[in-house]
């Protein structure tokens, strides 16, 4: 979702209605300083292993960037605006392998790659209305975009052997569930493999959104809004999906993002999950722009397989998170 689109009437609409669900409780007696945090010291130690044998632990994979929803009059988003702070900090911090920004929408701009011409119009869920000038509105399906994603990543690397990595923000995020959990269930119309070896996502709805009634004419919010059916078949079917050879997944919500709430942005079964305070004012756009790297944040953090929610105050702000996440498979 673009927040840059949320109205403040719809904001305040958001508040009013809760969307962000009351603080869990933090854990008590945890470390507040960054020694003794989050398994600090693995950031520095040499030789560390990896979650598995397949992994790479490294930053020279290709980074595939999907955005979210834009239900407000030509659906477009420009990407350059959206990722390339996140993707230039990234690169700053050695990540040197592609930057891929994802075109789905007919509006968008600055995308580098389209998801169009991978996988056909008229297959797995397809909207005949929801298509133009050979690209899709907010009515295509994410689950028709899924489709599309998939072959895009299989057309462009897991065909050659290449892994890759993505980040999700938003829709985006749901629409890179969807797809590694079809081409794991070996659903005929989705590619045979999928190398995406890690994920993150930044204020998905992983349970759906308040957010999504607000605009009922556009029909990815009807399957975003909590409760609908295609929400319900997500929690059911695509917990954890998994790619080719293992995918690490990384949740990052914020008590100050107003249209996903923090609980929503972590609802999906995976390894590893973060809160940013509200005291860190990340509001739904703010997860790629937050490139500081002062560790500071006030988060509140969980690694599977425990199901207790930790404290920590000196934490890495959202990107330097995402590195870390796209970077090692536990750390």
């Amino acid at each position: 979702m673009n927040a840059s689109r949320v109205t403040a009437a719809c904001a305040a609409a958001l508040v009013v209605g809760a969307l962000g669900a009351a603080s869990a409780e933090a854990h008590k007696g945890q470390p507040h300083d960054l020694k003794q945090g989050k398994t600090s010291s693995a950031l520095t130690k040499k030789g560390k292993v990896s979650a598995r044998a397949s992994r790479t632990d490294n930053r020279t994979k290709p980074i595939v960037f999907v955005h979210g929803l834009d239900a407000i009059g030509t659906a477009g988003v420009d990407c350059a605006s959206t990722w390339n702070n996140m993707a230039n900090t990234l690169t700053g911090w050695g990540h040197s392998g592609t930057k891929a920004t994802v075109m789905y929408y007919h509006g968008d701009t600055n995308c580098s790659y389209a998801l169009d011409h991978h996988g056909s119009h008229s297959t797995h869920y397809p909207r005949t209305d929801a298509h133009q000038n050979g690209s899709h509105d907010m009515d295509g399906d994410i689950r028709h975009l899924g489709y599309h994603l998939a072959w895009m990543i299989y057309d462009h690397w897991s065909a050659s052997n290449v892994t890759v990595d993505a980040v999700g923000h938003s829709m985006g995020g749901l629409i890179l569930r969807y797809a590694i959990d079809r081409v794991e269930a070996k659903d005929p119309s989705f590619p045979s493999s999928l190398l995406v070896e890690d994920v993150v996502t930044l204020g998905t709805p992983h349970t759906g959104s308040g957010y999504a009634a607000l605009c009922p004419w556009a029909y990815q919010c009807n399957q975003m809004n909590t409760g609908s059916s295609f929400m319900t078949w997500m929690a059911a079917n695509a917990q954890n999906p998994q790619g080719t050879g293992g995918t690490d997944w990384t949740l990052q919500g914020s008590y100050d993002d107003g249209v996903v709430s923090q609980n929503s942005a972590t609802g999906m079964t995976a390894s590893h999950k973060v809160k940013y305070l509200g005291t860190m004012n990340i509001g739904h756009s703010d997860f790629m722009n937050d490139t500081s790297d002062v560790r500071d944040a006030d988060v509140e953090w969980n690694d599977a397989p425990s199901t207790t929610w930790y404290s920590w105050y000196d934490a890495p702000h959202s990107v330097r998170w995402s590195d870390f996440a796209l970077f090692y498979g536990s750390w």
